[in-house]
Order: structure tokens, then sequence, then C-alpha cells
């Protein structure tokens, strides 16, 4: 799934390969689909049986430039979550994602930005939606926004955003010796109110 993708990152950003982890263990895989109580999709245990994120310790990020959590990192939060879900009503959401909460456990987060927002597996998709989808909730600003129809469909992206030259190392972190991922603006979505892709989202900094 992820080997063209890889190779691009070995040929530009060879720190961001160096920070992805082992395979994460089948216990690991099955202790989590336990916690939700559902069936994880295949294209998501087979992300984490190809790396299991990226090492907490290392200065790294990945798909639409955030960092990629570890399935040791995703039992944690999900776990420290009490409830069902948040029950926090969202002021926006894309088509086929429900709206009455922003996170739970059955949005399992596979990517991180320690600020605002989350990329979560979401196993609880309104009846427009699809199993499995991948969405970012913005915890901020309560928006949820449909990335990918499938894990699969969004590693499928990534790499061709990758190839395509829509990801560049961001210039200050170079400085620091660092590879870290910048995106164009039509694929941040952690950016969304500045972004020509997601104006039609209310809060949109229109120019």
């Amino acid at each position: 799934m992820l080997e063209k993708a890889t190779e691009w990152l070995s040929n530009h950003a060879p720190k961001i390969v160096e920070a992805l982890q082992e395979p994460a263990s089948t216990d690991k895989i099955k202790e989590l689909e336990i916690l939700v109580g559902k069936n994880l999709p295949e294209s998501f245990c087979t992300l984490y049986q190809t790396y299991n994120g990226i090492n907490p310790d290392m200065f790294a990020n990945f798909a639409y430039g955030m960092p990629f959590i570890s399935i040791e990192q995703t039992i944690s939060q999900i776990t420290e979550f009490e409830l069902p879900n948040d029950k926090t009503n969202l002021s926006y959401s894309d088509d086929g994602i429900k709206a009455g909460y922003s996170f739970g456990k059955l949005r399992v987060p596979i990517g991180d930005d320690s600020g605002t927002c989350l990329i979560c597996v979401d196993l609880d998709p309104d009846i427009n939606g699809t199993y499995g989808q991948v969405i970012l909730i913005d915890y901020d600003h309560n928006i949820a926004l449909k990335l990918a129809e499938s894990v699969e469909n969004y590693i499928e992206t990534f790499t061709s955003d990758l190839l395509s030259g829509k990801y560049s190392l961001q210039e200050d972190a170079l400085e620091d010796g660092v590879h870290w991922l910048q995106p164009e603006s039509e694929i941040d979505p952690g950016n969304w109110f500045s972004s020509p892709t997601w104006q039609y989202v209310p809060g949109h900094n229109c120019s």
C-alpha cells in the first residue's frame, strides 16, 4: 500500500522514513478492535501491518502534513475517552458524516497534529457515508471534512499528491535538519479556512 510513497520519501525526505516504526503487532490491532467493538477495515489493518505510525520521539509528519500516530497512541486516546461520544454538535460536517458529535470511540484517530485536528477512520458514518471513510475533525471549529472513502484511498491520494509535486519540505525545518512535509494549500485540510478546496465551508476566509 505504501511502497511508492515510501520510495518517494526515501529519495526526498529520508528522515521521515527513518521515523516510521516497525509494524504493529496482531495483538495490538486486535486490542483496538475489541475496544471499539467493531471490525476494523482491512485497509486500516494493512496500513498498521506496514508501519506502526511515526516514532513520537522523532519530529516528522505524513499525509496532509500531519503526524501519523501509532496504534498505541490510538488506543490511548480512545481508552481515555469514557463516553461513546462527546455529544458536541458539529457546526459543519460534510455529507456522510454524523453531525451530532465531534469525537467518539468509533472515530479512530490515525493522524494528530497535537493542536486542533485529528484525522480519523470513521466507523459510524451517516446514511450517505461509507464505513471506514477517512475524515478530518477540526475540534477548534467543530468542523468535519471527508478526505477519502477508505484508508486505501487515503494512501493512494497521498501517494499521487507526493508524485505530482503537491508536497514540499518546509524551509524552516530544513534549516534545523528536519524533513517536514508542507502540503499545497489545495490539499491542506488542517488549514481548510484558507484553502480553495474547502471554500464552501462556513467560516472560510474568502479571498
